[in-house]
């Protein structure tokens, strides 16, 4: 998870009236039948332009039903591609920041096919379609600005990642962002944090509220940390959404307004509150707050086993502004398809384990992991493979 410490000029600034708590019904009493072991490892050599903790990766099929690892690199602005099976460097599309073909900062994409790649712009806002020598071919604004000089009060931000990723949905792309502050509750209902774009025209249509038990009453959020939102879609068509701040996933569709909610919790999670501050909340508060709670990240669906994986960050309860939030513990909780626990595995912490890149596929939960120990002046992409054993 990225923080951002900064409100925008266009955000509400809510005074919080009252706090919440939302406790953990099923803390201590889960029982596993199953945990994680780490398998094997696969590494990749990067070039001397690129550092391990890609902001945004995605694994690809090519014309030949090859997979292809591809991530983006922000020194130089380019998609990399390499053969995921052969660990092996296939090609980069650097993409202009100034001129007509500019995109100032790809922070992720979707690759429909190589003549139509979407580029998300994070800092103009919009997403272009690309082909794969770099020319914009249409732009895509997702926050109305030139018209809408109060979007900020409507329109989600976008922090993109391996686990919450653009993708396509009948006939759409998919972005799901984050309000990067707490909504007021005059907005609660209004404030939609999903974007779809049409790939026929380019339109788009934004939908799905934060749950009012969780996000309304001006209950103080201040960082995307606990507004977050992290989308799945499962094998029958619903729309899963994990919030940081709760123990349960929200269950939807596409068209509909309300959700329906399960329980998919960790056994050590205890009880997540909202900050007790009025007023305009300081810096250095909102950080030890985020420290101190187990605050969920995403979920994720694997085809090859049909189970669900459930990412937490463990909370420090002593944590002080000396704490990174890399000092968290990274938690990995195991579901059935009905989201019944099966167990969950405490791996080390966020400094080693990025679960920010993690993927599936046929081998395993694949995670990015950084090796501390290592001196060499070679940088490798590094993930290693969490298995599921009986326990």
């Amino acid at each position: 998870m990225k923080s951002v410490f900064y409100i925008s000029l266009f955000i509400i600034f809510v005074s919080c009236s009252h706090t919440v708590s939302i406790k953990n019904e099923k803390m201590g009493e889960l029982k596993a039948s199953y945990q994680f072991v780490v398998g094997s490892e696969k590494k990749i050599l990067l070039d001397d332009e690129t550092a391990p903790r890609p902001p945004y990766l995605r694994i690809i099929q090519n014309e030949n039903g090859e997979q292809i690892l591809t991530f983006v690199n922000p020194y130089n602005n380019a998609i990399y591609f390499y053969d995921y099976e052969k660990s092996a460097y296939s090609g980069r599309i650097i993409y202009a920041r100034e001129g007509p073909n500019g995109i100032l900062h790809a922070e992720g994409y979707y690759i429909k096919n190589m003549d139509s790649i979407y580029v998300y712009d994070r800092p103009r806002m919009e997403v272009s379609l690309t082909d794969s020598s770099g020319f914009v071919k249409q732009r895509i604004s997702l926050n109305n600005r030139s018209v809408d000089r109060m979007w900020g009060y409507y329109y989600p931000q976008y922090f993109v990642s391996a686990v919450n990723p653009l993708i396509e949905y009948q006939g759409k792309m998919i972005m799901t962002g984050c309000a990067p502050s707490s909504v007021a509750d005059s907005l609660i209902r209004k404030f939609r944090f999903t974007c779809c774009i049409d790939f026929k025209n380019g339109s788009t249509e934004f939908i799905h509220t934060y749950p009012e038990e969780l996000y309304g009453s001006n209950f103080n959020w201040k960082d995307i940390f606990l507004t977050g939102v992290f989308r799945e879609i499962s094998p029958n068509g619903e729309w899963l959404y994990s919030f940081p701040v709760s123990h349960d996933i929200y269950i939807t569709h596409p068209n509909d307004a309300t959700y329906k909610t399960v329980y998919a919790g960790s056994n050590v999670a205890g009880t997540i509150q909202s900050i007790d501050w009025k007023g305009r909340t300081p810096n250095d508060i909102i950080h030890t707050h985020i420290l101190q709670q187990d605050l969920y990240g995403a979920i994720l669906y694997d085809s090859y086993r049909n189970v669900y994986y459930r990412f937490m960050l463990q909370g420090i309860p002593h944590a002080t502004l000396e704490n990174r939030i890399s000092d968290k513990l990274v938690v990995v909780v195991l579901m059935d398809e009905q989201f019944n626990y099966l167990g969950e595995t405490i791996l080390g912490t966020g400094e080693e384990w990025n679960c920010e890149n993690s993927f599936v596929t046929s081998e395993g939960l694949m995670i990015e992991y950084i090796d501390l120990s290592m001196n060499s002046e070679e940088e490798y992409l590094i993930f290693k493979t969490l298995l599921i054993e009986k326990k």
